[in-house]
């Protein structure tokens, strides 16, 4: 087994999850003009869903709260929706300009961990690693970083 310090696995996550925020964009622009808005938004949710396992997996509880805010606008944003305006698209805005703040600052205090934390984070990826492989593309670089952990 390898040894990664805790800022290399932070940053994989982060960059992980910006990858999967891409894909997320392409599908929001093939959600807005596809008649398959179902199925294209059933994929779009199980991409965020991976996000949150990501998030979990960072454990940084604001980030894990943005998550929990998405869930609450799915419930009850319809009320304070701008008429014309996509439901699905304005919610994922949200979420990701919480998320990209957040990633920025865990970025900055990347190296301010304790001890605990350094060591909590990789045995959350060691415990999660079949979950969090199944996240990344085989034979990309997350994927032999996480294998290799």
């Amino acid at each position: 087994m390898s040894r990664y310090d805790r800022g290399d696995i932070l940053m994989e996550l982060i960059e992980l999850c910006r990858d999967i925020k891409s894909e997320i964009h392409q599908q929001l622009t093939y959600y807005r003009a596809s008649v398959y808005k179902t199925e294209t938004a059933e994929h779009i949710e199980l991409k965020i869903t991976q996000l949150q396992v990501l998030a979990e997996l960072c454990g940084n509880e604001a980030l894990c709260d943005a998550f929990r805010d998405y869930d609450e606008m799915k419930k009850n944003g319809l009320k304070n929706m701008v008429p014309g305006e996509c439901f699905l698209s304005h919610r994922v805005a949200n979420l990701f300009q919480s998320i990209e703040l957040m990633f920025e600052d865990m970025l900055q205090d990347i190296h301010l961990a304790n001890q605990d934390d350094r060591h909590q984070l990789t045995k959350n990826v060691i415990r999660n690693r079949k979950q969090l492989l199944s996240i990344c593309r085989q034979g990309t670089r997350q994927w032999q970083f996480f294998s290799g952990i």
